[in-house]
């Protein structure tokens, strides 16, 4: 039988007052969803024909089981269960979190920090700190902003070997980087470069210490596997040793600090996309499956190396919030059409829904684990 490669998280985050969204098309590996039924059974929310929605409100707070089934006209081809945990919209009311994100493009870009930041102004909030040696889309950090680590084109392993800012661990699909500096984390120890994340706290963020480090990489690198060994090679060598690095070297310094990694929207829906985007280096159909794979990883690995997991995927529309862009519809036609012209990069309003879910996961982290005003190691 058919395996759709169907993946839930095992916890999806919500909030009183937002939406939440599980978009069929983004947590299988089907080509065309429209040739498959997707069922949802859920005591609240709607399901539509390209997702289940709700909007929860202040007397949802608590646990809702839901269910999500997979149907051909031959019939079932998958089921999973996740749980949708609603938390008190005033979750570290009158607290200060301090987060770090470390990350790629995506958290890099103009409208994720901002937004992120702007969320947690609403009234109910603690106050947002947010540390890093810049700020969106590579502009200055301002003290009491928004900011991160965050670089186009670096991995898990960029952060430890990029001593330069003339090394670039080019993958041919960043060939311009806007923001071309050594590893944040790297500083001279007897004549050679070493990661030191506590020199890095002193130095960048003015000793600074944050609760929550969250993570958006793992895409750089295994985006280009074209099949499932060349993925596990690159996995092996170039992501998974450095992940178990990065994790040991910040707690030795941070041992109470709560890690995140991000599970990403899975890009444009549309192949023009990722032609505009990466040619022939990439398809939209052949990194579904490297998604499906790495996402895989990090939900098996996420106990034995002790990170929550930030499901983003479910939660982004990848038709509208997109870019477009207006070309002819052949080399010599007069006729013009609107194609996509993004594979992986969101607009703003792509980059709201992702934000979104960030949000929800902090206030959960509030609700339940950090107490307002709480620093790491308390």
């Amino acid at each position: 039988m058919f395996d759709p490669k169907l993946l839930l998280p095992e916890k999806l985050y919500a909030l009183p007052g937002f939406e939440i969204n599980i978009y069929f098309q983004n947590v299988v590996t089907v080509i065309n969803p429209a040739n498959f039924a997707f069922d949802v059974e859920c005591e609240k929310g709607r399901c539509d024909a390209l997702r289940w929605r709700w909007t929860p409100e202040e007397t949802d707070v608590g646990e809702h089981r839901l269910k999500l089934s997979v149907w051909s006209d031959e019939g079932l081809l998958a089921e999973a269960e996740t749980t949708v945990i609603v938390s008190p919209r005033n979750a570290g009311e009158g607290g200060k979190l301090t987060i770090l994100q470390i990350g790629a493009s995506c958290m890099a870009a103009k409208g994720h920090g901002e937004q992120l930041f702007s969320r947690f102004r609403l009234p109910g909030n603690p106050q947002l700190v947010m540390l890093g040696s810049h700020g969106p889309d590579y502009g200055p950090a301002v003290p009491g902003g928004p900011a991160n680590e965050a670089f186009g084109g670096w991995s898990w392993r960029t952060f430890f070997e990029k001593e330069s800012s003339s090394q670039l661990d080019n993958d041919g699909l960043h060939p311009k980087r806007p923001y071309d500096v050594p590893s944040p984390f790297l500083f001279d120890r007897n004549g050679k470069k070493e990661f030191d994340f506590q020199a890095y706290l002193s130095t960048v963020c003015g000793g600074a210490r944050p609760d929550v480090i969250y993570f958006e990489l793992g895409v750089n690198g295994l985006f280009l596997a074209h099949n499932d060994e060349e993925f596990e090679t690159i996995w092996e060598r170039d992501v998974y040793p450095f992940m178990v690095r990065m994790f040991r070297e910040i707690r030795a310094v941070l041992p109470q600090v709560i890690f995140g990694v991000e599970l990403i929207p899975r890009g444009n829906w549309s192949q023009d996309a990722f032609g505009k985007s990466y040619g022939c280096l990439q398809s939209r159909r052949r990194w579904l499956l490297n998604a499906d794979l790495l996402f895989r990883k990090y939900i098996s690995l996420s106990r034995e190396l002790g990170y929550l997991l930030i499901p983003e995927y479910n939660n982004c529309d990848g038709d509208v919030n997109y870019p477009v862009m207006e070309e002819p519809v052949y080399a010599a036609s007069p006729v013009l059409v609107k194609r996509a012209s993004n594979g992986l990069h969101a607009t703003p309003e792509g980059y709201s829904q992702w934000v979104d879910s960030e949000y929800f996961f902090l206030k959960y982290l509030l609700a339940n684990s950090l107490r307002p005003g709480q620093t790491a190691g308390q």
